[in-house]
């Protein structure tokens, strides 16, 4: 329990240092190269509402996440793919923080915004297979009821705290809420939520991978 306590401090420094660093201006904006490794109009025509889209960003808060998490896959940010039948195409619901966005907390953006600021091969996205009508249009509704609630990004990473979210945070309480699937059973021993489970070939089906790291069903 102690070990566990020591995790949480280690990473709330590292995140509020994250935001300092913003917060005094050293995030050069300017810095960035934008992605053109854009989804092609075929692999935009295999989206479903809620699908899963994972991508690793741009600047010093995306590089902290994936060494925090030492993950394989290095990605450090999540959405769920809504509206995929409208006439500008698909968007993206997912929770950002005010020191990388305009908008605190959830927001969605076009498909094609979340695909440029996403570093070139880490794009991943995956489609939930424990439902029982085999469709994920829920997940995508769900999506959007959290959007028009306004919810803040959860800076604390406090899972017990329903008020505030966060990027994985989302999808974990769409998924448990909706179809009783816990993403993170053994989250207790870790005080924030990482991308692996998503990648399980066991729950999930990888519909589109830019990343190396993961290879396409």
């Amino acid at each position: 329990m102690k070990k566990n306590r020591i995790i949480l401090l280690v990473v709330l420094l590292s995140v509020a240092v994250c935001v300092a660093y913003l917060a005094i201006g050293s995030y050069d904006n300017s810095s960035i190269k934008y992605n053109t490794d854009y989804l092609t109009p075929e692999e935009v025509a295999m989206l479903r509402d809620g699908d899963i889209i994972i991508r690793k960003g741009f600047g010093f808060v995306s590089n902290k996440i994936t060494d925090i998490l030492n993950e394989p896959y290095n990605v450090s940010h999540c959405g769920i793919v809504c509206n995929t039948t409208a006439p500008g195409g698909p968007s993206v619901i997912h929770s950002v923080s005010s020191t990388l966005s305009d908008i605190d907390g959830v927001q969605s953006c076009n498909i094609k915004k979340f695909v440029a600021e996403s570093r070139e091969n880490s794009i991943i996205v995956v489609r939930f297979k424990d439902t029982a009508s085999h469709s994920t249009q829920l997940i995508s509704t769900e999506a959007q009821r959290y959007l028009d609630a306004k919810l803040p990004f959860d800076n604390s990473f406090d899972l017990a705290d329903s008020t505030e979210i966060y990027c994985t945070e989302l999808v974990w309480k769409i998924l448990l809420d909706n179809y009783d699937h816990d993403l993170y059973p053994n989250k207790a021993a870790s005080p924030i939520l990482g991308f692996a489970p998503l990648v399980d070939s066991a729950h999930f089906a990888i519909v589109i991978s830019h990343n190396s790291a993961v290879k396409q069903h």
